[in-house]
């Protein structure tokens, strides 16, 4: 029981858990929620340890610096890739207001160009309408219209045309009998922007939205998730992915709402999504990711069925990504197209649609802030630009402007405050001008905006608006309203009055955000029993899927840093590299006297890992994998 009891303890510890990739940043972690319940559970057998009851009961928030005399060494505020780009091109075509393509004046003479509608088919596929020429002057009633030009029957010119058709059925829902037009709602998801970066990447839009629409900035979100679909799952469906064992917490484990097949292999159409409800009560919706495997699809999963909006711009991502050369070339960064701006577009379009109806928009900008620390400060002002231009609509609605998680690999991911950025993502809320008079809703979030929160409390604040401004629920903002079958709380009204740490609220121990006190260790010979738990423990979890003989054994390459929690002697944070592959992890390993293990069932990669663990099918693995096939050649092989 001792032994249970001071592991139950250890997880409690883990800051930052980051899992490293090329693109592959969806489903990292999908296996079945009932076998990683299982798997955690598995290690509960450890050493017995002294650990304060203090450390456990603490639950500090601290908000760490913007910047650093580090990050402004390693930062570069200015950098644009757009700079060499190639500022005076002009597409050879362009979309009337009408639904015809017009030929612009670049076109060549001998060019013959035709267009054909792009419509949905599937999350992975489009419908492709017959070609037109120009000349019938086809009126196209459709969001996406593609147009090609060939001369001497070689493709020269490729480009898509978005509008937006409005669909004159959702305009005429009933409201109610709403005394006002409910709200609009607009979701501005940048992925992997956490906190403090999001300050430091978009000062000018947070300075903007503040200062125009008295945005509050929700300090300590919370994330519930490694990477962008579980934390989407809930705060879009306000579903739990995989189990949260708290049982270190003398509690029982929150169980998962869907194992693996059920949020991956089933379609989410009649799942709860967060925009069906707005559907339901009168409002107009539209969605739109600018990569073509979204949230909800990668890797491999079913997503929706359906169009689940009611203006959806997949089929715009899939005929991008497939389209052709002639079609990347006009439509790629030479020519200063980025994916965030066709967003940002097509958002823009769908708020002049629907000037009688309430909106409710969702845009995830995935390329921009992936991959890269630096690469979002050039859109800075493109963001403050948007909302500027668009600002009448925005001050009459409620605005999410938020990330998913923190960047979650890379040097960035190193720093202290980098770590906990990871797992503490941006969100700014702003509220309709009308509600701004309300005190005790003002009140409320800004006293929110100081405590700990999750994306369950993003996914309650949606359902308060629609049930709120839609069905004429209360609108006395100075109560607390609990929903039993909501895991959040509305932010717009105070919080549940209990204490609100990641022991009491649905937050997995390796991403609280709680800040405890740390002893970086010199790290010397004595301690390499320590690191070498992490391959042990590597190379059992793939042994155990039976992919021993497809991966290499890996081995402790170095130990790079060990960490000790004050109140918690044998618990260890350990970052190590590994060999073959160079892989470099950072998890927690608890013991004493050359017995060490893993302690928590997350291991997650901080540095990329390419196509080096392809050679399995299980996405989740792919971080701990070296095929074996990439090994250097022997002489005797």
């Amino acid at each position: 029981i001792l032994q249970q009891a001071s592991m139950r303890i250890v997880i409690r510890f883990v800051v930052k858990l980051i899992c490293g990739s090329v693109f592959v940043w969806l489903g990292i972690s999908h296996h079945d929620a009932k076998q990683d319940y299982r798997s955690s559970h598995q290690l509960n057998q450890s050493h017995v340890t002294d650990i304060s009851p203090d450390v456990v009961q603490q639950c500090k928030l601290v908000s760490g610096p913007v910047w650093t005399d580090f990050l402004r060494e390693k930062l570069d505020a200015q950098y644009d890739p757009m700079t060499n780009c190639n500022h005076s091109y002009s597409p050879w075509s362009e979309l009337l207001p009408d639904g015809r393509v017009r030929l612009t004046d670049h076109l060549p003479d001998e060019a013959k160009c035709q267009a054909r509608a792009v419509l949905f088919k599937s999350d992975y596929n489009t419908k492709l309408g017959e070609w037109h020429e120009i000349k019938e002057k086809f009126i196209f009633e459709n969001d996406i219209v593609e147009v090609e030009c060939k001369i001497n029957e070689v493709k020269v010119y490729n480009f898509l045309h978005t509008q937006i058709c409005r669909q004159d059925s959702t305009g005429k829902r009933s409201f109610h009998k709403a005394a006002r037009k409910p709200p609009s709602v607009h979701i501005v998801i940048l992925d992997s922007i956490g906190a403090a970066h999001g300050r430091r990447l978009f000062y000018r839009t947070h300075r903007f939205l503040k200062q125009e629409f008295s945005a509050v900035e929700m300090l300590h979100m919370n994330k519930i998730g490694e990477n962008s679909r579980p934390n989407a799952m809930g705060f879009l469906l306000g579903k739990l992915t995989s189990v949260i064992q708290r049982d270190m917490y003398g509690m029982p484990s929150i169980p998962a709402d869907w194992n693996y097949t059920q949020y991956c292999k089933t379609f989410l159409d009649d799942k709860g999504f967060i925009f069906k409800l707005f559907e339901k009560n009168g409002y107009a919706t539209m969605m739109a990711e600018d990569w073509d495997r979204g949230v909800f699809n990668w890797p491999g999963c079913n997503g929706f069925e359906q169009q689940p909006t009611t203006h959806y711009m997949r089929p715009f991502q899939i005929r991008i990504k497939y389209g052709g050369k002639a079609l990347n070339s006009h439509m790629g960064q030479a020519n200063c197209f980025e994916p965030h701006l066709f967003l940002n577009d097509y958002h823009e379009k769908f708020m002049k649609a629907y000037v009688d109806t309430p909106i409710a928009s969702l845009t995830w900008a995935s390329y921009l802030g992936h991959d890269s620390p630096t690469k979002p400060f050039h859109a800075d002002i493109q963001y403050e630009q948007f909302f500027n231009r668009n600002r009448e609509k925005f001050d009459d609605s409620f605005v999410f402007f938020m990330g998913d998680h923190g960047l979650r690999f890379g040097w960035l991911a190193e720093d202290p405050i980098g770590q906990r950025d990871i797992s503490n993502p941006m969100l700014m809320i702003s509220v309709p001008r009308f509600l701004r008079e309300d005190t005790a809703l003002m009140a409320n979030l800004q006293h929110n905006s100081g405590q700990l929160l999750t994306h369950f409390d993003t996914h309650a604040t949606f359902v308060d608006i629609v049930e709120t401004f839609s069905r004429k629920e209360s609108t006395n903002f100075s109560q607390t309203v609990q929903k039993p079958d909501l895991k959040g709380s509305s932010l717009l009204r105070p919080l549940p009055d209990e204490p609100r740490s990641c022991k009491t609220l649905p937050i997995p121990p390796q991403y609280c955000i709680c800040e405890t006190t740390k002893e970086q260790l010199n790290v010397t010979d004595q301690h390499a029993e320590i690191g070498r738990a992490v391959p042990a423990f590597l190379n059992d979890r793939l042994a155990k899927h039976k992919f021993a003989d497809l991966c290499a054994e890996l081995q402790l390459d170095k130990l790079m840093t060990l960490i000790r929690k004050e109140g918690a002697a044998e618990v260890y944070e350990v970052t190590v590299r590994l060999r073959p592959g160079g892989g470099i992890f950072r998890t927690f390993v608890m013991g004493t006297d050359g017995e060490y293990s893993v302690v928590v069932p997350d291991v997650p990669r901080l540095n990329k890992y390419g196509y080096s663990g392809f050679c399995i099918n299980r996405p989740e693995l792919w971080p701990f994998c070296f095929c074996k096939k990439y090994l250097p050649k022997t002489k005797n092989s």
